[in-house]
C-alpha cells in the first residue's frame, strides 16, 4: 500500500470518528429519528440550517467539483437523472421552475446537459441561497419563495421540477399541491428519499455543518400525496444510493419521479 493512500484512509477515519469534524467535513452526517412533526419544527424554527450563510458556503465548495466533473462529461447520476425526467416530457423549450434550488446548481445541470433548452426560474425560501444564485449565475431568475405557498398562478410553469429539496420541507403535503397547481404540463419530483417498507420519518442530521430536518418518505403516502393533488405518475428512476437504515432499522434509496397533471 502507498504511503499517501494509507494517509487518506486513517485521515477519513479520523474524521468520521470526530464529531466536530466529520459535521463540518462531511455533507450529511449523525442522523437521528426524530419524535415527529412537533420537535421537527422545534428543530427547524431553533436552527439556522438552510438560512445560514456559513452552510450555503459549505454547500458551494461540495458542489463545485461536482458541476466540474459534468462539465468535462462525466456527470453523477442525480444530475443525468435530472436531465433525462426533463427530457422524457418531451416539452422543446418548457417554462421550468426549480423549488428549493438551493445555490442553483441545477440551472448548470440543464444548460450542460439539456443546451439552451429549458426557460429556467429558481426559488429558496432561504435568502442566503438565492443570495449565492444570484451571484453565480446573474442573467439567471432566481427569487425567494415558500414552496407551501408559491407566489404564481396556476399553470405558470410548463414544468415544476423539486430538485432535492422535497426532503427537508416540513409541510411537504402542501409543497406537494402547489407544486402540482403551478404546473401547466409535468411535475418532477427528484432524489427523494423513499422508505418501501416503513412509515413517513422525521430525522435530524448535519448538513454541511448545520443541524436540518430531514423526511425519508413512505412511498405508499408520497404517491397518494400526489394522486390527489391531481397528479398522474409517468414515469420514475432510481437516483444516487441513500440508505438511512443505521439510523431508523429500515432500509432506504432514492428514486425520481415524472408526473403529469
Amino acid at each position: 500500500m502507498k504511503l499517501p493512500r494509507l494517509v487518506r484512509q486513517i485521515g477519513k477515519r479520523v474524521i468520521k470518528a470526530t464529531p466536530i469534524l466529520r459535521r463540518q467535513v462531511l455533507s450529511s452526517t449523525d442522523y437521528r429519528v426524530l419524535s415527529g412533526l412537533e420537535e421537527a419544527r422545534g428543530l427547524t424554527a431553533s436552527s439556522g440550517g438552510w438560512l445560514a450563510a456559513r452552510t450555503v458556503a459549505r454547500q458551494e465548495r461540495a458542489y463545485q467539483g461536482l458541476i466540474a466533473a459534468m462539465k468535462r462529461g462525466e456527470p453523477r447520476l442525480d444530475f443525468k437523472v435530472a436531465a433525462e425526467a426533463v427530457a422524457a416530457t418531451g416539452l422543446a423549450h418548457p417554462r421550468l421552475l426549480e423549488v428549493g434550488c438551493g445555490g442553483g446548481y441545477y440551472a448548470d445541470v440543464f444548460a450542460t446537459l439539456l443546451p439552451g433548452s429549458v426557460r429556467y426560474t429558481g426559488i429558496d425560501y432561504s435568502d442566503a441561497m438565492i443570495a449565492r444564485a444570484r451571484a453565480r449565475s446573474p442573467s439567471t431568475a432566481f427569487e425567494v419563495a415558500d414552496a407551501t405557498k408559491l407566489p404564481y398562478a396556476d399553470g405558470a410553469f410548463d414544468i415544476v421540477f423539486n430538485g432535492v429539496s422535497l426532503m427537508h420541507i416540513i409541510g411537504y403535503q402542501a409543497a406537494i399541491r402547489e407544486t402540482a397547481r403551478v404546473a401547466a404540463g409535468y411535475c418532477v419530483f427528484h432524489t427523494v428519499p423513499v422508505f418501501h417498507d416503513h412509515p413517513t420519518t422525521f430525522l435530524r442530521k448535519y448538513a454541511y455543518g448545520a443541524p436540518v430536518v430531514e423526511v425519508v418518505f413512505s412511498k405508499q403516502e408520497l404517491m397518494q400525496l400526489c394522486r390527489d393533488a391531481g397528479l398522474r405518475l409517468e414515469r420514475e428512476w432510481p437516483s444516487i444510493p441513500y440508505d438511512v437504515s443505521e439510523a431508523t432499522g429500515h432500509q432506504s434509496t432514492t428514486e425520481t419521479y415524472l408526473f403529469s397533471v
